[in-house]
């Protein structure tokens, strides 16, 4: 396997301490995965049931809570049949945990033993998470103001963590200057990363009675769930297992909506403005024209909402049973303006991702209700 970058074309050795192109562009791994039904391993209640598909094989896994396979309920929603996948429900609360366990492994069996790390908050807990799992000295660099919940969790786990003030940018660029004897494994950079997040596509087809719903809601910000799913459809299409690829909608908040500017044909020259929904809130995602390829590709769309549609959905969700932070609630925003507006139907399946667990902002949240933001 190699490192290659679309951008440049410019290829490299897989090492741990290469994270991007000389160019400044994203890498990705040269890997396509296949997976066939009769290649899943029965008996691995875990998403590497699928170890096929992926560029780390099972028997090489070292570090691992048995990460994945989180429940995927069906409900009745507006008059339509929606699926929920609870990645919220994953070991450390959100669907980073897929791209980590991959990460941590490849890193964990190259013999590296300290990394840093920047997030808006997810991401630095599971590599917090994982890093105290697999005895990894871990630094997390996060933007000052991220949510209690996330920084306890990250100091709970061992973590030293630097806040910083400033952008999301300026957060990864204190990560990526500030690395000292660490290994830097910045989650959006990552060429291992969308390897274990694709793994949320092979489970939603499998637990669907291996098929794929019409419709895939998620919420982006650097857009890693958009391009995981796209990655795993793609590969299910290739392997014959699927005839076609379903409509991918992506959804951003008002504040911070470089996709959908550019999905429109608007400027993205624009003033970010904080939001609620911190887990999204990154100017420019480091795999901008890939999401955008695949969001194209599969028919569907980029929707941006405004803050009050997020906090009014955070609690119509909540009140359906599901407790969930106010970046997935983004995505049920989004999925409420596809109703409105006929843009998905009610005799089509449609599945939503739930990318984060309440729990972790429930300050926040008490402050919402009290209409304190």
């Amino acid at each position: 396997m190699k490192y290659i970058c679309k951008s440049c074309s410019a290829t490299f050795e897989v090492e741990p301490e290469i994270i991007k192109c000389e160019c400044g562009a994203a890498l990705w791994l040269d890997f396509k995965g296949k997976l066939n039904k009769n290649d899943i391993i029965q008996n691995e209640f875990s998403l590497w049931r699928y170890s096929k598909a992926y560029p780390i094989q099972i028997e090489d896994v070292s570090v691992t809570y048995k990460e994945g396979l989180t429940p995927l309920a069906n409900i009745r929603y507006k008059g339509h049949n929606l699926l929920i996948k609870q990645d919220n429900l994953m070991p450390t609360g959100s669907f980073k945990d897929r791209g980590v366990t991959m990460v941590t492994n490849y890193l964990k069996k190259s013999g590296v033993t300290k990394f840093s790390e920047d997030s808006s908050g997810n991401g630095g807990s599971s590599y917090a998470g994982f890093s105290a799992l697999g005895g990894i000295d871990s630094k997390i660099f996060v933007p000052a103001g991220t949510s209690e919940g996330k920084i306890g969790q990250m100091k709970v786990y061992g973590s030293e963590l630097i806040e910083i003030n400033g952008s999301r940018a300026d957060v990864t660029s204190a990560a990526m200057q500030n690395v000292g004897d660490r290994i830097y494994v910045g989650h959006n950079w990552h060429p291992f990363f969308l390897q274990g997040v694709k793994s949320v596509g092979y489970e939603i087809w499998e637990q669907n009675n291996f098929n794929l719903p019409d419709n895939i809601v998620c919420v982006a910000g650097n857009g890693s769930m958009v391009a995981g799913v796209y990655m795993a459809f793609t590969e299910l299409l290739d392997s014959g297992e699927i005839k076609s690829l379903p409509r991918i909608f992506a959804v951003q908040a008002d504040s911070c909506n470089t996709l959908y500017r550019d999905f429109i044909g608007e400027t993205i020259n624009f003033e970010v403005k904080p939001s609620i929904a911190e887990g999204i809130s990154i100017y420019r995602s480091t795999k901008h024209d890939y999401v955008l390829e695949a969001i194209r590709q599969s028919n569907g769309e980029v929707i941006s909402v405004s803050e009050e549609e997020i906090k009014h959905s955070l609690f119509e969700v909540g009140r359906l049973g599901f407790y969930i932070e106010p970046t997935s609630a983004t995505g049920f925003a989004g999925l409420n303006r596809l109703i409105e507006d006929n843009s998905i139907q009610s005799n089509e399946q449609t599945a939503i991702i739930i990318s984060g667990n309440g729990l972790k902002a429930t300050q926040k949240i008490l402050e919402l209700m009290k209409g304190k933001r």
